[in-house]
């Protein structure tokens, strides 16, 4: 997903409208409280299993803007 993308999205929905991250696991539903963004400097990359990783790295070709969460 995309900034543009993000703010799409979010432009559709309340402004006061409370933004959490979960993640539905096999075994229960996972929330996250969004702490902070922030965007680096990397190169992203493939795991063994598909799915997509980073290597941080300040001359790294791209920039990706993360979010930082902690459980709620």
């Amino acid at each position: 997903m995309t900034v543009n993308d993000l703010q799409s999205k979010l432009a559709k929905l309340d402004g006061r409208r409370k933004v959490v991250v979960y993640w539905d696991d096999e075994n229960e539903t996972h929330l996250f409280e969004i702490d902070a963004i922030s965007v680096e400097r990397g190169t992203p990359k493939k795991l063994a299993d598909g799915k997509p990783g980073f290597t941080f790295d300040r001359k790294g070709p791209a920039e990706w803007a993360f979010i930082a969460v902690s459980p709620e």
